[in-house]
Order: C-alpha cells, then structure tokens, then sequence
C-alpha cells in the first residue's frame, strides 16, 4: 500500500505540492509512520481476538506475555524496514509495474522465513534458525516464528537480534531517505538497482 501510494502521489504531481510544505525526509517517515499506526492497530485486533479466545476457552495460561511484547518489537522493526525500502522504490519510479523488478528481489528474500518454516518450528535452536535470526530484513519474522517453541531461546539470541534490527533499520531509512529525496522530483525512465545505490552515493 505504501509503495502503489507514493507511486499514484508521485505520477499525479502530488508529490511536488506536498514537498513545498515539508521536507522530503518528512513526507516519508510521516508515511511510514501513519501507515504504521494503522498496521498496529490491525495487529492489536486480531491478537485481541486470539486472546479473548484463549480466555473463553480457558487456555489462557498459553500466551506468555514476553512473547506478546517480543512480537510488537519485532513487527515494529519489521514494518519500518521492508516500509523504508518499499517508500523508496515507490519514489522512484511512476508505474506500478515498473517497481516490479525493483520489489521481486526483496519479496524473493521475505519469503525465505515461509521455505525454511517447518525446520525453524522443528528445530527452533538449531543452526539454521539461530543464523537466520540474525541477518535483516529475514531475522524478525524468523524470530517470532521460534518464540512460541517448547524449548527456549536464549536471551542473548533475542536481544542480539533485536539489536541486529534496530541497526538494519536505521541503514535502510538512510539509504531509502537518500533515494526518496532523490526519486520523488525524478521523471523519465525508471532506475534500475545500480542507479538507486549511486543516488545513494551522490545524495
């Protein structure tokens, strides 16, 4: 949704009217931020409802509320990541299809946690799960999908993680800010991923 609206802002020249109020790193964490409350509050519903039916079900006592709060941590750093490079790529081009070779390789990577699901869940300490926590943008979804696990994972795995996200999180707004004050002013033919890191370089 951030990247079909920046995209829609940009090739209607809404872009042009909204950047002579605010600055282009403003436009873009305010997107990222707005569409990230609404997220959240999806995200709340729905775990809302889980709860009220473990509650009514009487099976409460498995939600363990470190996890609850280890899963709002982890959708936060989750969201601004993939929503920094989804903002930048809408911001450089003017057609949805022409972000299509742009988005394929990053949803080509998000789907790894899905390919490698059934061993984390099997094996939630073991080699594979415990490396891929730890490279971005992969590392919350493989987290959250090891937390609820019978066995336990150790704490410095999970603050190491979180850590590993909050620094991905910040290269990835700087590079995407980079592109983003760059992109949105850009018309012509569409860039492609050597161009979005030499407008990183330059800016």
């Amino acid at each position: 949704y951030l990247l079909t609206t920046t995209i829609e802002e940009k090739s209607n020249r809404i872009m042009e009217v909204l950047l002579s109020a605010v600055t282009p790193m403003q436009l873009m964490v305010g997107k990222i931020l707005g569409q990230m409350a609404v997220s959240l509050l999806i995200l709340i519903v729905y775990a809302g409802l889980g709860a009220g039916a473990l509650g009514r079900f009487k099976i409460i006592d498995l939600l363990e509320r470190q996890n609850v709060g280890l899963l709002v941590v982890y959708f936060l750093i989750a969201f601004f990541l993939i929503a920094s490079l989804m903002a930048a790529i809408g911001s450089a081009v003017q057609e949805v299809h022409e972000a299509q070779s742009l988005v394929g390789p990053i949803m080509m990577v998000l789907i790894i946690p899905m390919l490698f699901m059934p061993a984390i869940i099997n094996n939630p300490n073991g080699s594979l799960a415990t490396t891929l926590s730890f490279i971005p943008p992969i590392s919350p979804f493989v987290m959250v999908l090891r937390l609820p696990a019978a066995q336990a994972i150790p704490t410095w795995q999970i603050v190491g993680s979180i850590g590993v996200g909050l620094v991905s999180v910040v290269v990835a707004a700087w590079a995407a800010a980079k592109i983003f004050r760059i992109g949105v002013l850009m018309y012509g033919k569409p860039p492609n991923i050597s161009t979005l890191i030499k407008w990183i370089r330059m800016a």
